[in-house]
Order: C-alpha cells, then structure tokens, then sequence
C-alpha cells in the first residue's frame, strides 16, 4: 500500500566502481580437538567484503544487504564436508596461517595486558 510523501524523496546517481579485490572482513577459527586422525571438529569461516585496492582510491564496498560479500565456509556440504584439520593438513598455506596465528598468541597476549605508555606533559 502506497502512501503519499511530501516533499518526495530524491536520491543522487551513483557512479559505477570496480573492485578488483576482497577485504578479510571477519575470521573465525574454531578448533575444539587436537590435529589427530579422526577428528572431525572444528571449522574456518571468511567473510570477504569487495575491496578496491587501486592505489589512492580504495575503498571497501559495503551495502546493507551485503551485496557482493563472499563466505567461505569449512566444512561446509559443497565441499563434500571437508573437515578444518584435513585444510590445515593438506593446503600448505592454511598450515603456515595457523602456525602464524599460534606463534602470535604470546605477543599478543601480553602486548594486549600491557598498560599503554602514558607521557608526561611537557612544561
């Protein structure tokens, strides 16, 4: 049912963009079990935003109903229920991250329980 409006409602032009690239927009690793044949559990989600990587122009694209947004789920039923570990097992590049990730954990830790450095005012 329409309703009248006063004063209409005008919306400008948008130009056209191209986004050559995606943005990690969110990582969630869960790994509740050890890397151990037989274990199934555990998963990695991605959440890929379109990202313009132009330099001097770049801009991330990001609409409310997350047009363009890729997901990139494992396990998942597309990929005939891959498990998280058989990914960390078997992509080289999946085993280095979360060997980055790990190592990581310490130096973040305490950078992150660190007080920052407050300095003195200067007379």
């Amino acid at each position: 049912m329409a309703i009248s409006r006063s004063p209409s409602l005008s919306v400008p032009a948008v130009a056209e963009k191209s986004f050559d690239s995606v943005w990690v927009r969110n990582v969630n690793i869960h790994c509740p079990q050890l890397n151990q044949s037989g274990n199934l559990e555990g998963s990695i989600n991605l959440e890929l935003v379109p990202y313009d990587s132009t330099s001097g122009s770049e801009a991330l694209h990001i609409t409310l109903d997350n047009e363009g947004v890729q997901y990139l789920n494992v396990p998942n039923r597309a990929n005939g229920r891959k498990t998280f570990w058989e990914a960390v097992n078997e992509v080289p590049e999946v085993a280095t991250a979360m060997n980055a990730i790990i190592a990581a954990v310490e130096p973040l830790k305490t950078w992150a329980e660190t007080a920052p450095v407050v300095e003195e005012p200067v007379e």
